[in-house]
């Protein structure tokens, strides 16, 4: 489907935060975080590329406001 649009790249996104020769050194041996995340992605063979990450964009403060409540909510719980 993406290819057919002329999508050349896809971005995966979401990899431990780490140096590469660091990424190779221990994705085998560490499951902790988004290693496993590493792992799997290492497999399609792309290339790891930084940028400055994603964003939020509020559209409806209000709403935004009552999300982050929620989710504060939601993690105070556990």
């Amino acid at each position: 489907m993406f290819k057919a649009h002329g999508c050349t790249e896809y971005d995966l996104w979401g990899i431990p935060d780490a140096r590469p020769d660091e990424l190779e050194a221990q994705f085998e041996s560490r499951s902790d975080g988004l290693w496993g995340v590493y792992g799997f992605k290492r497999g399609w063979g792309g290339e790891v590329v930084r940028s400055s990450g994603a964003w939020d964009y509020v559209y409806n403060p209000l709403v935004y406001w009552a999300y982050k409540m929620a989710l504060k909510v939601r993690n105070s719980d556990g």
